[in-house]
């Protein structure tokens, strides 16, 4: 799918978090899930975390400002769900683990189907575009 210039590494950034989610499905033994109860956290907060933290200062408010409220409150309630499973996993809860890997998977799914899709049609590209 072509992607507006404006939302391109965004995008990209979904490998990641795919291939992290794909990691954590395929988890079954406890030597693994161990180290995935451990390297998940950091991961997510060096890469996962930074994105979502991106598109809550970037992207949502301006989709917000342009009617799209119940997909902004959407994705910020699964950015702060999946920000409490990891702060589980933290804690040494493995239990958490699987379910954020399932949700961590629909997200990406829901942003690029979605989301995305959305601020390409409603935003101006001008809109979408980074002023660093």
């Amino acid at each position: 799918m072509k992607r507006s210039p404006a939302l391109i590494n965004l995008s990209r950034e979904h490998h990641t978090a795919l291939v992290l989610a794909l990691r954590i499905a395929r988890a079954v033994d406890p030597e693994t899930m161990a180290e995935l109860l451990v390297s998940v956290p950091a991961i997510f907060r060096d890469e996962v975390d930074a994105h979502f933290q991106r598109e809550e200062d970037e992207l949502l408010p301006k989709m917000a400002a342009a009617g799209a409220t119940a997909m902004v409150e959407r994705t910020l309630a699964e950015h702060r769900e999946m920000r409490n499973l990891v702060a589980r996993m933290n804690a040494g809860d493995v239990r958490a683990m699987k379910p954020f890997g399932a949700m961590l998977k629909a997200h990406v799914q829901f942003e690029e189907r979605e989301l995305f899709v959305t601020a390409e049609t409603i935003l101006p590209a001008t809109c979408l575009e980074r002023h660093d």
